[in-house]
């Protein structure tokens, strides 16, 4: 199977992508951004197909990569730092909070 430009052109439109060349752009130059992209569209493809090739038959879905997954831990707190030691090293502070430019 060999991808198209037009291929190209409509698989960009369905993501979004503008690769309609500008006026800017050298025809030839534009032409073959759109040949070098459907080569590798190509490729991805080819390589699916490769994938389509393997027997999956008795393989069991794969639902996490971890065998064993860990056991969750308790959500408890701790109060490790005081606000004066968070605040230290603060270039400005107002009270118990950083002090930071307005973003508009």
């Amino acid at each position: 199977m060999s991808v198209t430009k037009e291929q190209v052109l409509a698989t960009a439109a369905l993501c979004r992508l503008d690769l309609r060349p500008d006026a800017a752009e050298d025809p030839a130059e534009a032409d073959r951004r759109l040949e070098r992209l459907a080569a590798q569209l190509d490729a991805v493809i080819g390589y699916m197909d490769i994938l389509n090739q393997v027997d999956t038959e008795n393989v069991e879905p794969l639902y996490s990569t971890l065998r064993d997954p860990a056991p969750p831990r308790a959500d408890l707190t701790e109060k490790k730092r005081t606000a004066a030691e968070i605040l230290a090293n603060a270039p400005e502070r107002r009270e118990n909070f950083f002090v930071v430019p307005p973003v508009i």
